[in-house]
């Protein structure tokens, strides 16, 4: 899902990063008295979790700059379609808002739920659902 001018998250999480944060939740959960093997098997659930979260926050984020792009688009073609009007006057008159701004917020709204406030869609809250 790319826009026309190209914005787009991408992953900056190395395999790297993955292995350290692993470590560290071992690391935790052994300190705090669980069995190495059963912290290393909570680790990698918990690791997974994490990666498939914020796999769907960029999908989610890229496809807002998505409808953003779009409905910068259609306020173009509305101000392109009026060439009389004086869009810079104090009287100028208000664009309607495309609908691709709606479909744009909406998504912002279910990425930042999820983020500030841990409602994240069921499947990625239990395994394999």
């Amino acid at each position: 899902m790319k826009g026309k001018r190209g914005r787009r998250m991408r992953s900056a999480v190395t395999a790297e990063l993955w292995d350290e944060c692993r470590r560290g939740l071992v690391a935790e959960m052994v300190e705090l008295g669980l069995e190495r093997e059963k912290a290393e098997a909570e680790a990698e659930v918990r690791v997974e979790r994490i990666r498939m979260r914020i796999e769907w926050a960029r999908e989610r984020f890229n496809a807002f700059l998505e409808m953003q792009d779009k409905a910068g688009e259609a306020y173009v073609r509305q101000i392109e379609a009026n060439p009389d009007v004086d869009w810079e006057a104090e009287d100028a008159p208000v664009l309607p808002e495309p609908p691709e701004e709606a479909v744009a917020q909406a998504i912002y709204a279910e990425v930042m739920a999820a983020v500030n406030h841990d409602r994240w869609p069921r499947h990625l809250h239990f395994r394999d659902v």
